[in-house]
């Protein structure tokens, strides 16, 4: 491949201190600044559901956490910013997470209306975005016609060498996602087996993804999150119930549960199953959160309409970012991640328009 840009093997970076400062300061100030009233007194906060803000809200801090990961794992001398190598993995676990909610709370609004072309019209917002960004990928790296054509049936990212890293695991295993919640409540009107069977498919995820393809931990060790958040969603009443009568305890609990196990992970503890249950910790956070807090952050918001197309563009504007320019004075990284929310936002609003125009073929 005719590649005029390279993922570098490590970045370059003059000072640690800026990406530090942002990392550690200003992103946890702003995520606090956007909890406008925290309370574990027993009070109504009129908040059966997560809201659409509040779910677009952690799309967008899970967003940042991604990018932040992508980054450090690539500095030539990480210092601190180690810590975030240990994180990607329960940011996914959050969007996979709101995914499965967000699936369940449709499913019982809407009931069998639901199905009314719901697969194409989730592929079309899966894939479209993917198209458009490796569209991009390749004014870069500059494939062949034949290249492009088979990575973009074959759902693989052009890149300009196969030792560059790709993000496609995660939509190859949110379509797998979608197909088994459609497989699964679309044919069987009992919802307790459909649960089950997601259940059963999704532990067939993890089996294969572990024994048979001996893929790394990340194709799986947030796969537990989406059949998560559909339980969630199904019996919310019953768990917020709970919540609510016990928040004073079961709040400081999670806490203390998550970051003992999140800690034991950043000293070498990384098999598979401490992963997961470090995951599944963290998004127990989000319901807790819930009935203790009233979120509103138009920064965060923003991001998390764009997070999927953000998602798959930052990486090469890392690469872009670092196959033209040396850092001089630290601020590559912040540079790099403003950027890609930027770039991200903008290919949103195209595939917005292009989405709402494929969706009108299908009326």
């Amino acid at each position: 491949m005719n590649t005029i840009f390279y993922f570098p093997k490590e970045y370059n970076v003059s000072s640690v201190w800026p990406i530090l400062v942002f990392s550690f300061i200003i992103f946890p100030a702003l995520i606090i600044s956007s909890i406008k009233m925290f309370s574990l007194k027993n009070i109504q906060l009129e908040k059966d559901q997560i809201s659409l803000e509040d779910s677009l809200i952690y799309r967008g801090i899970a967003t940042v956490v991604v990018m932040i990961h992508h980054y450090s794992l690539r500095m030539n001398h990480p210092d601190k910013m180690t810590y975030y190598w240990y994180v990607g993995y329960l940011a996914v676990s959050v969007f996979f997470f709101l995914s499965g909610y967000s699936s369940m709370i449709q499913l019982n609004l809407k009931g069998e209306k639901i199905w009314n072309h719901y697969l194409i019209k989730r592929l079309i917002r899966l894939l479209i975005p993917f198209w458009v960004t490796n569209l991009i990928y390749a004014l870069f790296y500059m494939p062949s016609p034949m290249q492009f054509i088979k990575a973009t049936l074959s759902l693989k990212q052009v890149r300009g060498t196969a030792s560059e890293w790709s993000i496609v695991w995660f939509l190859a295993t949110i379509i797998f996602f979608t197909v088994l919640f459609w497989m699964s409540f679309r044919f069987f009107h009992n919802k307790k087996y459909s649960l089950m069977l997601f259940a059963a498919g999704t532990v067939l995820l993890v089996v294969i993804n572990k024994f048979v393809l001996d893929h790394d931990h990340y194709w799986y060790n947030s796969s537990l999150a989406f059949g998560s958040g559909l339980l969630y969603a199904q019996y919310k009443e019953v768990f917020n119930r709970y919540i609510k009568r016990y928040k004073t305890l079961i709040m400081p609990i999670v806490i203390i549960c998550l970051s003992i196990v999140f800690m034991a992970t950043t000293k070498g503890f990384q098999q598979w199953w401490i992963q997961m249950i470090c995951s599944e910790l963290c998004i127990c956070l989000i319901p807790v959160l819930e009935q203790c807090t009233i979120l509103s952050s138009a920064l965060f918001k923003i991001i998390g309409t764009a997070s999927w197309e953000i998602f798959l563009i930052h990486p090469l504007l890392y690469s872009a970012y670092y196959s033209v320019f040396n850092d001089k004075y630290g601020f590559s990284g912040i540079i790099c991640i403003l950027t890609g929310i930027v770039i991200g936002l903008v290919i949103y609003q195209f595939d917005r328009k292009l989405i709402q125009y494929i969706n009108r073929c299908f009326k």
